[in-house]
This record gives C-alpha cells, sequence and structure tokens, in this order.
C-alpha cells in the first residue's frame, strides 16, 4: 500500500522506490542520476536503496523536491489505469520497441565488434550480452503475450463479472508472476553489465559514427527497459496480486 506524505512537504523514505516511481513517473529521472535501481531493484525502501549504494539521503531528497512532484494526471496516471488497459499500453509500446530496437542495434554492435573489437575487445563482450539478452527477451515477450497478460485480463474480467476465481488459476498466476520478475531480474543483470563494459555508454575518443549511434541505442534501450519493468512490476503484477 502506498502510504505517501504530501508530496509538495517530502517523500516518505520509508516508501519503497517502485511506489514513488508508480506514484510520478518523473521522479525515475532522479533514480537514474543517482544511479538507483528503480524497475529490478525498487522493492526496497528509499532509505535502504541510499544506504546501500552509499547515496546522500538528502541529497536525493533534495532533488525530488526540486521538481514540486504531484501526483501524475492525464495519460501518465498509470496506477489508474486498469489491467487490460495497461497491458495493451505495454505491447503497443514497449514490446513493440523490444522488436523493433534488438535487430537494429544487433548490427551495429556486430559491426563495431568486428571493426573495433582488437583495441577496444569489451565490445566483443558486447555483442554477446546483447544478443543474449535479445534471446532471453523474446522468449519472455511471448510468454507474457501468450500466457500471463491473457491469464491477467481473465482474473480481472472474472473479477468485475463477481465470478470466483479458482485455486488453480491463483496458483498459475502467482507461479508466472515469479516467473516474469526472475526473467526481469535477469534482463536487468545483462544490461548492467553492458552499461559497465560501455563506461555507462561514452564511447571513446576514437569511436566511429557507428560506434557512438551503437552506445546511444544501447542507453536508450536501456531507459526502455527501465520504464517497461517498471510498469509490470510496480504496477501490472501489484495489480494482479491484488486481483487474487
Amino acid at each position: 500500500m502506498i502510504t505517501f506524505q504530501n508530496l509538495t512537504s517530502g517523500i516518505n523514505p520509508e516508501n519503497t522506490v517502485g511506489e514513488i516511481v508508480a506514484n510520478n513517473y518523473n521522479t525515475a529521472g532522479v533514480f537514474r542520476k543517482f544511479n538507483l535501481d528503480f524497475c529490478c531493484g525498487g522493492g526496497i525502501s528509499l532509505k535502504k536503496a541510499c544506504s546501500d549504494n552509499e547515496v546522500d539521503l538528502n541529497e536525493i531528497l533534495a532533488e525530488l523536491e526540486k521538481l514540486q512532484i504531484h501526483p501524475s494526471t492525464g495519460s501518465e496516471n498509470y496506477l489508474a489505469w486498469e489491467a487490460e488497459y495497461l497491458i495493451n499500453h505495454i505491447i503497443d509500446t514497449h514490446h513493440r520497441y523490444v522488436r523493433i530496437k534488438t535487430d537494429e542495434i544487433s548490427a551495429y554492435a556486430q559491426k563495431v565488434a568486428a571493426v573495433h573489437g582488437e583495441r577496444h575487445p569489451e565490445n566483443i563482450q558486447i555483442l554477446f550480452k546483447f544478443n543474449d539478452l535479445t534471446q532471453e527477451m523474446m522468449v519472455h515477450l511471448q510468454a507474457e503475450e501468450e500466457t500471463v497478460f491473457p491469464l491477467i485480463t481473465s482474473v480481472s474480467q472474472k473479477r468485475k463479472r463477481g465470478e470466483e476465481i479458482t485455486l488453480q488459476e491463483i496458483n498459475k498466476l502467482k507461479n508466472q508472476l515469479e516467473l516474469m520478475v526472475a526473467d526481469h531480474d535477469g534482463a536487468g543483470q545483462l544490461m548492467n553489465e553492458i552499461r559497465d563494459l560501455s563506461n555507462r555508454y561514452n564511447a571513446p575518443q576514437d569511436a566511429c559514427a557507428t560506434y557512438q549511434i551503437l552506445y546511444k541505442n544501447l542507453e536508450g534501450f536501456e531507459q526502455d527497459l527501465h520504464k517497461h519493468v517498471h510498469l509490470e512490476n510496480n504496477i501490472l503484477f501489484r495489480k494482479a496480486e491484488e486481483l487474487i
């Protein structure tokens, strides 16, 4: 349960990072600036996240205050969206993005590894890790679209009709959500490794245009992945848990 203080007077450090971002996605930029994980690692309190990552809590609270935060409204109020609507948004926006960008980024990574791999061997590792990430995500997207999302939709519709949810449905949904979260953790770990290998997506001085484009695309892919996982872990899956 989200127990925010009045956001104009401060954010409660005991709320989880995921809850804070779920209430207002504009805060994601602050957490990204301080390298705090708000998607896969969003289940811990802001206070603990700062302690674990040696970030000054007062400093990050000051940054959040500068935003003059108010609850999200309109199209960004994901917490107010019904599960089915959020599912459609995730598929149309984030699943579509992954399917469009993975082949493009992989082609850039392959070219950079071939041309610059001898002088900058980290790019060979980036290629392998991104290809591993791509394979895992394609399986994951299919599992969500064919199994997990239809199950959430079915349970949601049954609740609306006042029908009983069977124990089999409850257990299946719980198990599927656990699998999806584990997949997210794996994807997040691979993306973290790619970020470290790329020096936080900072190309060296001798980088050609393709080299720079690759790193910009990898950074954009990570940002989309963070929002994608956040919408599922911290909002959609919690809505699903409330249904059962």
